[in-house]
Formats: structure tokens, sequence, C-alpha cells
């Protein structure tokens, strides 16, 4: 099973949050995770959000940009799919951002970890396979 993993998912896992155990537990049964590469950038500017608003250390940036690198095994150029992610935001009224995680979920005909409530609401529509937690 392949699973793409979007950031707001892999921002719970890094910061050990309440659903850390069971999300990992998800990913640990996939034979592949994938992304796009969107993911790297995200993280990164939420990680900055969280030293600005003192709730992480500066030193601890980098470590947890790593450790949600680490979870993934392919990111996926965004020029893969940036057209189709357009299209599907026009058509959903959905942010780009989250459609590029959609569109990559059904063109690798694979499931999404998302805990974007919204998001799982559009994959269901779509019949595109997600997790529920």
């Amino acid at each position: 099973m392949t699973i793409v993993l979007d950031s707001c998912t892999a921002i719970e896992i890094i910061l050990n949050r309440e659903k850390t155990g069971e999300l990992k537990e998800i990913l640990n049964s996939a034979d592949e995770i994938v992304t796009s590469s969107l993911y790297r950038i995200e993280v990164a500017n939420v990680l900055l959000k969280y030293y600005r608003g003192g709730f992480i250390e500066k030193n601890t940036c980098d470590k947890l940009l790593t450790l949600a690198e680490n979870l993934i095994d392919d990111f996926v150029d965004i020029s893969e799919n940036n057209h189709e992610a357009l299209r599907e935001a026009i058509r959903l009224n959905h942010s780009t951002y989250d459609m590029l995680f959609l569109t990559l979920s059904r063109s690798r005909e694979a499931t999404l970890l998302t805990l974007d409530e919204r998001l799982k609401k559009l994959a269901e529509q779509e019949n595109i396979k997600y997790f529920t937690l």
C-alpha cells in the first residue's frame, strides 16, 4: 500500500501529539510513503511559526524538519501535478496546497493520510481512499 502523507499530519507526528501512535502504526504498514515536494516548505514554515511563538527552541527546528523528511520515501516534484491541483482547487473550491496531496493520492492510487477533516470529505467525495482516525 502506498500512502500520501500531508504536512499537517507530519507535524502531529514529529511533535509527538495525541494521535502520533496511531499515525505511526499506519505509516509502518505502508509499502511506500510519498508526498508532494511542497511538504518540505510547509513543514518548515509551521516549525518557524512554532519557534516564533515560543513553543519550540531554535536548535530543535532542524531536528524536527529532519524527522519530518525522514518519514517520506519519495518526494514528488510539484510539476507532476501542479496543473491538475489548480484545476481541482478551482472545481472543488479548496486550496491548491491541499489539492497537491489529493491529486497525488489519485494519480498514485494511494491512500491519503491527513488529519484535515475538510480534505477527508473531499477525498470521500472524489472516491479517493483515506484513513479515518
